[in-house]
Protein backbone atom coordinates (compact mmCIF):
# COMPACT_ATOMS: atom_id res chain seq x y z
CA UNK A 1 0.00 0.00 0.00
CA UNK A 2 3.07 2.07 0.57
CA UNK A 3 4.69 1.87 -2.30
CA UNK A 4 1.11 2.07 -4.63
CA UNK A 5 1.05 6.01 -2.37
CA UNK A 6 5.00 6.73 -3.01
CA UNK A 7 4.56 6.17 -7.28
CA UNK A 8 1.29 9.12 -7.54
CA UNK A 9 3.52 11.24 -5.00
CA UNK A 10 6.38 11.08 -7.24
CA UNK A 11 4.45 12.01 -10.04
CA UNK A 12 2.86 15.00 -8.10
CA UNK A 13 6.52 16.23 -7.24
CA UNK A 14 7.92 16.39 -10.65
CA UNK A 15 5.03 18.01 -12.35
CA UNK A 16 5.01 21.21 -9.33
CA UNK A 17 9.14 20.83 -9.49
CA UNK A 18 8.39 21.58 -13.56
CA UNK A 19 5.80 24.28 -13.15
CA UNK A 20 8.47 26.08 -10.64
CA UNK A 21 11.33 26.07 -12.97
CA UNK A 22 9.31 27.50 -15.72
CA UNK A 23 10.54 30.99 -16.47
CA UNK A 24 8.77 33.94 -16.66
CA UNK A 25 9.49 34.81 -20.30
CA UNK A 26 8.45 31.38 -20.77
CA UNK A 27 5.07 32.02 -19.08
CA UNK A 28 4.88 35.45 -20.95
CA UNK A 29 5.35 34.19 -24.96
CA UNK A 30 2.47 34.42 -27.69
CA UNK A 31 2.84 33.03 -31.29
CA UNK A 32 0.39 35.19 -33.23
CA UNK A 33 0.70 34.24 -36.65
CA UNK A 34 4.38 34.41 -37.85
CA UNK A 35 5.17 36.98 -35.01
CA UNK A 36 6.35 36.22 -31.54
CA UNK A 37 6.07 38.59 -28.55
CA UNK A 38 7.97 37.80 -25.37
CA UNK A 39 8.31 39.89 -22.17
CA UNK A 40 11.92 39.97 -21.46
CA UNK A 41 14.01 41.84 -18.35
CA UNK A 42 17.13 42.77 -19.62
CA UNK A 43 19.56 45.63 -18.82
CA UNK A 44 17.71 46.46 -16.12
CA UNK A 45 14.43 47.77 -17.89
CA UNK A 46 11.25 45.00 -19.03
CA UNK A 47 9.71 45.46 -22.22
CA UNK A 48 7.62 43.16 -24.58
CA UNK A 49 9.35 42.50 -27.97
CA UNK A 50 8.01 41.35 -31.35
CA UNK A 51 9.87 39.09 -33.34
CA UNK A 52 9.10 37.74 -36.88
CA UNK A 53 9.99 33.89 -36.25
CA UNK A 54 11.50 33.61 -39.17
CA UNK A 55 13.86 36.68 -39.05
CA UNK A 56 17.48 36.15 -37.60
CA UNK A 57 19.13 39.19 -39.24
CA UNK A 58 17.22 41.97 -37.98
CA UNK A 59 17.06 45.26 -39.83
CA UNK A 60 16.72 47.61 -36.76
CA UNK A 61 14.97 48.27 -33.56
CA UNK A 62 12.18 50.14 -32.64
CA UNK A 63 10.96 50.99 -28.95
CA UNK A 64 8.17 52.42 -28.68
CA UNK A 65 6.10 54.04 -25.30
CA UNK A 66 2.88 54.26 -24.12
CA UNK A 67 0.25 57.65 -22.76
CA UNK A 68 0.00 57.95 -19.56
CA UNK A 69 -1.91 60.35 -16.77
CA UNK A 70 0.46 63.54 -17.83
CA UNK A 71 -0.12 64.90 -13.85
CA UNK A 72 0.37 61.39 -12.15
CA UNK A 73 2.02 58.84 -14.33
CA UNK A 74 2.37 55.23 -13.08
CA UNK A 75 4.58 53.06 -14.97
CA UNK A 76 4.46 52.59 -18.66
CA UNK A 77 1.41 49.85 -20.10
CA UNK A 78 2.96 47.42 -22.38
CA UNK A 79 -0.55 45.87 -23.67
CA UNK A 80 -1.91 49.16 -26.21
CA UNK A 81 -3.51 48.65 -29.21
CA UNK A 82 -1.60 51.50 -30.79
CA UNK A 83 1.61 49.91 -29.85
CA UNK A 84 1.26 46.74 -30.43
CA UNK A 85 -0.05 47.38 -34.35
CA UNK A 86 3.17 49.48 -34.65
CA UNK A 87 5.37 46.57 -33.03
CA UNK A 88 3.38 44.29 -34.89
CA UNK A 89 3.92 45.68 -38.29
CA UNK A 90 7.56 46.45 -37.83
CA UNK A 91 8.23 42.67 -36.60
CA UNK A 92 6.26 41.50 -39.38
CA UNK A 93 8.71 43.10 -41.72
CA UNK A 94 12.10 41.98 -39.82
CA UNK A 95 12.39 44.35 -36.93
CA UNK A 96 12.87 43.83 -33.46
CA UNK A 97 9.78 46.06 -31.96
CA UNK A 98 9.63 46.69 -28.29
CA UNK A 99 7.02 48.31 -26.22
CA UNK A 100 9.37 49.34 -22.98
CA UNK A 101 7.74 49.25 -19.42
CA UNK A 102 9.34 52.88 -18.49
CA UNK A 103 9.61 53.32 -15.13
CA UNK A 104 7.05 55.40 -12.97
CA UNK A 105 8.58 58.69 -11.83
CA UNK A 106 9.30 59.39 -8.26
CA UNK A 107 6.98 61.13 -5.91
CA UNK A 108 7.34 65.06 -7.17
CA UNK A 109 9.27 64.81 -10.05
CA UNK A 110 9.29 67.80 -12.19
CA UNK A 111 8.70 67.85 -16.20
CA UNK A 112 12.44 67.72 -16.98
CA UNK A 113 13.28 64.64 -14.58
CA UNK A 114 10.43 62.62 -15.77
CA UNK A 115 11.95 63.16 -19.48
CA UNK A 116 15.42 62.50 -18.75
CA UNK A 117 14.47 59.33 -16.51
CA UNK A 118 12.01 57.74 -20.01
CA UNK A 119 15.10 59.09 -22.39
CA UNK A 120 17.42 57.04 -19.90
CA UNK A 121 14.65 53.75 -19.81
CA UNK A 122 14.79 54.12 -23.92
CA UNK A 123 17.89 53.91 -24.46
CA UNK A 124 18.12 50.78 -21.34
CA UNK A 125 15.67 49.06 -23.40
CA UNK A 126 17.73 49.59 -26.55
CA UNK A 127 20.85 48.38 -25.19
CA UNK A 128 19.61 45.48 -23.99
CA UNK A 129 18.05 44.93 -27.46
CA UNK A 130 21.25 45.65 -29.57
CA UNK A 131 22.95 43.34 -27.16
CA UNK A 132 21.03 40.18 -27.03
CA UNK A 133 19.80 40.00 -30.59
CA UNK A 134 23.10 41.26 -31.73
CA UNK A 135 21.78 44.77 -33.87
CA UNK A 136 23.70 47.29 -33.75
CA UNK A 137 22.44 50.11 -31.68
CA UNK A 138 22.21 52.98 -33.94
CA UNK A 139 19.82 51.59 -36.45
CA UNK A 140 17.18 52.70 -33.94
CA UNK A 141 14.06 54.18 -33.99
CA UNK A 142 12.00 55.25 -30.67
CA UNK A 143 8.44 56.25 -30.81
CA UNK A 144 5.72 57.18 -28.30
CA UNK A 145 2.26 58.16 -27.89
CA UNK A 146 0.67 60.66 -26.10
CA UNK A 147 2.50 61.46 -23.00
CA UNK A 148 5.12 59.36 -23.85
CA UNK A 149 5.30 61.74 -27.02
CA UNK A 150 5.82 64.67 -24.79
CA UNK A 151 8.65 63.14 -22.74
CA UNK A 152 10.48 62.22 -25.64
CA UNK A 153 9.83 65.48 -27.21
CA UNK A 154 11.52 67.59 -23.98
CA UNK A 155 14.24 64.36 -23.80
CA UNK A 156 15.82 65.13 -27.10
CA UNK A 157 15.43 68.42 -26.93
CA UNK A 158 16.75 68.71 -23.40
CA UNK A 159 19.39 66.18 -22.68
CA UNK A 160 22.43 65.98 -25.65
CA UNK A 161 23.47 62.49 -25.06
CA UNK A 162 21.35 59.80 -23.97
CA UNK A 163 19.00 58.94 -26.93
CA UNK A 164 21.21 61.43 -29.83
CA UNK A 165 22.53 57.75 -31.55
CA UNK A 166 18.65 57.27 -32.84
CA UNK A 167 18.01 57.65 -36.03
CA UNK A 168 14.80 59.20 -35.43
CA UNK A 169 11.53 59.55 -33.20
CA UNK A 170 8.03 58.85 -34.77
CA UNK A 171 5.60 60.53 -32.32
CA UNK A 172 1.77 60.47 -32.00
CA UNK A 173 -0.49 62.69 -30.58
CA UNK A 174 1.73 64.71 -28.22
CA UNK A 175 3.65 68.13 -28.52
CA UNK A 176 5.92 70.77 -27.54
CA UNK A 177 7.18 74.26 -27.23
CA UNK A 178 9.00 76.48 -29.73
CA UNK A 179 12.13 75.65 -27.51
CA UNK A 180 12.00 72.51 -28.01
CA UNK A 181 12.00 72.23 -32.28
CA UNK A 182 14.74 74.77 -32.21
CA UNK A 183 16.52 72.31 -30.03
CA UNK A 184 15.65 68.52 -31.27
CA UNK A 185 19.01 66.51 -31.87
CA UNK A 186 17.42 64.02 -34.01
CA UNK A 187 14.87 64.28 -36.27
CA UNK A 188 11.37 63.94 -35.92
CA UNK A 189 7.72 62.87 -37.11
CA UNK A 190 5.02 64.59 -35.23
CA UNK A 191 1.66 63.47 -36.40
CA UNK A 192 -2.05 64.50 -34.39
CA UNK A 193 -5.18 65.18 -35.06
CA UNK A 194 -5.99 68.73 -35.88
CA UNK A 195 -8.19 70.84 -33.30
CA UNK A 196 -6.53 68.75 -30.59
CA UNK A 197 -5.94 71.32 -27.58
CA UNK A 198 -4.39 68.48 -25.52
CA UNK A 199 -1.60 68.33 -27.29
CA UNK A 200 0.65 70.85 -26.11
CA UNK A 201 1.76 74.57 -27.28
CA UNK A 202 2.53 73.12 -30.97
CA UNK A 203 1.89 69.93 -32.59
CA UNK A 204 1.97 67.92 -35.81
CA UNK A 205 2.64 70.43 -39.20
CA UNK A 206 3.15 73.39 -36.23
CA UNK A 207 5.88 71.63 -34.28
CA UNK A 208 7.67 70.59 -37.17
CA UNK A 209 7.55 74.23 -38.45
CA UNK A 210 9.45 75.51 -35.67
CA UNK A 211 12.05 73.77 -36.15
CA UNK A 212 14.69 76.32 -37.69
CA UNK A 213 15.41 76.15 -42.00
CA UNK A 214 19.05 75.17 -40.90
CA UNK A 215 18.63 72.90 -38.74
CA UNK A 216 20.85 69.99 -39.32
CA UNK A 217 17.82 67.58 -38.61
CA UNK A 218 15.14 69.77 -40.41
CA UNK A 219 15.45 68.20 -44.03
CA UNK A 220 14.36 64.33 -42.85
CA UNK A 221 11.85 65.73 -39.85
CA UNK A 222 8.01 65.79 -41.06
CA UNK A 223 4.78 67.02 -39.30
CA UNK A 224 1.27 66.15 -40.33
CA UNK A 225 -1.82 67.46 -38.71
CA UNK A 226 -4.35 64.99 -39.87
CA UNK A 227 -8.08 66.65 -40.66
CA UNK A 228 -9.74 63.17 -40.52
CA UNK A 229 -9.93 63.26 -36.94
CA UNK A 230 -10.06 66.02 -34.28
CA UNK A 231 -9.77 64.14 -30.69
CA UNK A 232 -6.67 63.07 -29.15
CA UNK A 233 -4.77 60.47 -30.41
CA UNK A 234 -8.13 59.30 -32.50
CA UNK A 235 -6.36 58.72 -35.73
CA UNK A 236 -5.37 54.91 -37.42
CA UNK A 237 -1.13 55.75 -38.12
CA UNK A 238 0.49 52.47 -38.06
CA UNK A 239 1.56 52.83 -41.41
CA UNK A 240 2.76 56.26 -41.47
CA UNK A 241 4.60 56.17 -38.52
CA UNK A 242 6.05 52.57 -39.74
CA UNK A 243 7.06 54.00 -43.24
CA UNK A 244 8.80 57.22 -42.02
CA UNK A 245 11.06 54.11 -39.52
CA UNK A 246 11.78 52.50 -42.53
CA UNK A 247 12.97 56.05 -44.22
CA UNK A 248 15.06 56.83 -41.45
CA UNK A 249 16.50 52.97 -41.27
CA UNK A 250 16.93 52.31 -45.12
Amino acid sequence: MKKLLIIPMCILLIVLSCKKNKTPADEKEVVKGNIKQVVETVNGITYKIFTDLNTTNFKGILVVGSGNEENNPSEGAINGAAETALCEKAAANGYAAAIVKYQKPPAGADWNSRAKLIGEDFNRAIVGIAGKYGIDKSKSVVGGFSYSSNMLFTDISSNNMTLSYCKGLVAACGGGGAWNAQNFKIPIYAINCSNSNQDGEYYGKGLYDQIPANSAIKAKSEGVTDNNCNTHCGGDWTDKMYNKMVYWLQ
